[in-house]
């Protein structure tokens, strides 16, 4: 493996275990305060945007990644590779506010909040949320048209948004990593999570990788 692709990884992983330890953290430490969380959530992802962009282009987000694979932005092989980087940091994160006491607290999960949301309706909930930060992504990190240095701000201003809304709803994980990473270290018994918090932003991020692409259809793929 060349050193570039090395630095790419380690910036994902670094990134993924930032969202995830300060995201997850901030739900223990302030007792699911929904402004708390999504601050934390936006700040955090908006400086780890900005700092690795010009290294991995600052996915951070397994389902952004496939977004990106789709439309032969990132290869394949390298975009396995940053999806086994970002998990892996996302459960070190896990696993050290395990460590501390987190102890799987700060897991986005529908039954957790005071609004009740079927699957369906979960599903649905986090595919539009991801959609909107793919959104976000495509016209400020990826179209040259964006203004320089703004791709940070814009992504964790959506993030914050998208928290304030759908967290009362699903958690607002928007991110199968930032989901998994710590629900391995709760009590695992909601399976069907795995389909909401996958499924969910996969298709969002998918479709809105899509329409970007409609909407631009003279852009071109790296």
């Amino acid at each position: 493996m060349c050193k570039e692709t090395e630095a790419k990884l380690y910036a994902e992983g670094i990134a993924t275990f930032a969202l995830t330890f300060i995201g997850a953290g901030s739900i223990w430490v302030s007792g699911g305060d929904l402004l708390t969380v999504a601050v934390a959530h936006g700040i955090i992802l908006s400086v780890m945007v900005t700092a690795t962009m010009n290294i991995s282009g600052g996915h951070i987000n397994p389902a952004i990644t496939i977004g990106f694979m789709a439309t032969n932005r990132i290869d394949s092989k390298l975009g396995a590779k940053y999806i086994a980087a970002q998990l892996a940091g996302a459960f070190l994160a896990g696993g050290i506010l395990y460590s501390i006491g987190a102890g799987g607290v700060g897991t986005p999960a529908p039954g957790d909040t005071i609004i009740e949301v079927s699957t369906q309706q979960a599903i649905l909930i986090e595919a539009i949320l991801t959609f909107l930060l793919m959104t976000v992504i495509m016209g400020t990190a990826v179209d040259d048209r964006a203004p320089a240095g703004i791709a940070g701000f814009g992504i964790g201003l959506v993030v914050m948004a998208d928290i304030l809304m759908g967290g009362p709803l699903t958690g607002a994980a928007m991110n199968p990593a930032r989901w998994v990473g710590v629900w391995v270290f709760g009590d695992m018994e909601n399976n069907i999570d795995l389909i909401i918090y996958t499924v969910g932003p996969i298709m969002g991020a998918l479709l809105g990788v899509l329409l970007w692409d409609k909407m631009t259809p003279g852009e071109n793929t790296e």
